[in-house]
This record gives structure tokens, C-alpha cells and sequence, in this order.
């Protein structure tokens, strides 16, 4: 059970969080991996339900890709581990590429307002969750979708244990992963209005996080998605 936390029921669901920067050379194969096979192998894989694919709104060669699961031991299970562990050709030719990566998994701790947006803003918050008021930090989110453009805003809170389970995926892989511990996400139905929701919350966040000791954020626009009870089942996982 993770510290701190403020659960709307008794089985969160879970969340998987990556950011990629790939080199301009790259960016179609990038894609096309992403959408014909690596994220179907996940979105199909049980527990998970769905996922989105974004590119920043100042750079087209960052992304941000977050996964919806059942609940957060799905990120645990051996289905998912036996995935990360059993990287095909095409993973292994392109994650060696990778620039600037992130990657974080938990769960969802709190959302306010309903749907998503075509545009999210995007914190990642080095914070003591054990220390987080959250009771509070809901109180102003409600305030935050009351502003014209934004349809919800959602919390979750980083499982460095899982974060940091080794994988043979994680091998072609460098950097840090998950090295900060709440990720805020606003959904909004435009650029616009996801910019005025990262710099109003920005400025909000030292009076809703006191023990805030480092934030990165940024906006980004959806480009691609796909829902388990939809399309078909890759021909892998038959």
C-alpha cells in the first residue's frame, strides 16, 4: 500500500507514464513501432484498458504516453513482466535510439471532473507524498476545472518498486526512471487552455505541496489511442 494517498475507491486503477524524445531521423520509425506493435502488445495484455499517445505543443519529437490498467498490480503481474522481458527486433532497434525517457508506474490517488481533453498539462512532482494534504490539494483541483477549457484534472502517485524492476527492456534503455514521486494531469479541450492550466497550477503548487522540492511540467497535444474493447487483438498475443 503506498503512503499518503486519497483513494475515490477501494481498487484504484493503475497508470503507466513514459516520456521520449527521439532524433528527427527516427521520429516515423518511432511511430509506426509504437503504433503497429509495442503499444498493442500492451493494450491488449490483461488488465490493461487503454492509452493515449501525445507529442509536446513546441516539439513534435517529444512524447508522452500514459496507460490505463485495472489496478496497479496489473504492473506488477507476470503477463506484464513476461512482455518487458521478451522485447522483439523491432524494440530492440529502436529503444537503443531513444533520447531524453522517463517512465513511472503506480496508481490513480484522486480525480475531479469527468472526460478527457484533446490537450493535457503535465507535472511531475518531487514531493514527500506521506506529507500530502489531500483533502485539500482535491479542494483546489475542483476549483482548477471550474476555468474554461478544462474537463478534469487527476492525480497519481509513483511505486518506485515497480518503477525500478529490472526488465531486459530496461537494459536498452538509459537514464533514470520515475525519479520523482506525483505526476498532476489536466485535461483540457485545447492548447490554450491547457497552457493557462499549467502556469495557474504552477504558480499554485509550493501552497498545495509545502514539501515541494522539485517540479517539471509541460503540455502536450493527443496524436493516437487506442481502448482494449476496441480494434483487434494483435496477432501476437493470440
Amino acid at each position: 500500500m503506498l503512503s499518503g494517498k486519497r483513494n475515490s475507491g477501494s481498487d484504484p486503477k493503475g497508470f503507466l507514464a513514459i516520456w521520449c524524445e527521439m532524433a528527427a531521423s527516427d521520429l516515423e520509425d518511432y511511430r509506426n513501432w509504437l503504433t503497429r506493435e509495442h503499444i498493442a502488445d500492451r493494450t491488449f495484455s490483461p488488465g490493461f484498458l487503454s492509452v493515449r499517445l501525445f507529442e509536446a505543443v513546441d516539439n513534435m519529437r517529444s512524447h508522452f504516453i500514459l496507460y490505463a490498467t485495472e489496478n496497479a498490480d496489473v504492473l506488477k503481474g507476470a503477463a506484464y513482466k513476461k512482455i518487458l522481458d521478451n522485447p522483439s527486433p523491432w524494440t530492440r532497434r529502436i529503444m537503443p535510439k531513444f533520447g531524453p525517457f522517463d517512465r513511472a508506474l503506480g496508481e490513480q490517488v484522486m480525480k475531479v471532473g469527468t472526460g478527457f481533453g484533446a490537450h493535457v498539462a503535465i507535472w511531475r512532482l518531487q514531493v514527500p507524498t506521506a506529507d500530502c494534504d489531500w483533502a485539500m490539494i482535491e479542494a483546489h483541483l475542483r476549483k482548477v476545472i471550474e476555468t474554461s477549457g478544462i474537463v478534469s484534472v487527476r492525480a497519481f502517485q509513483v511505486d518506485r518498486g515497480v518503477t525500478e524492476r529490472a526488465s531486459e527492456e530496461k537494459t536498452m534503455r538509459s537514464g533514470g526512471e520515475g525519479e520523482f514521486d506525483v505526476l498532476l494531469c489536466a485535461e483540457a479541450m485545447s492548447e490554450q487552455a491547457a497552457q493557462r492550466a499549467e502556469r495557474a497550477l504552477s504558480q499554485k503548487l509550493p501552497e498545495l505541496f509545502p514539501c515541494l522540492e522539485n517540479h517539471q511540467s509541460s503540455c502536450f497535444r493527443m496524436i493516437y489511442g487506442e481502448a482494449a474493447h476496441e480494434g483487434e487483438t494483435p496477432s501476437s498475443l493470440d
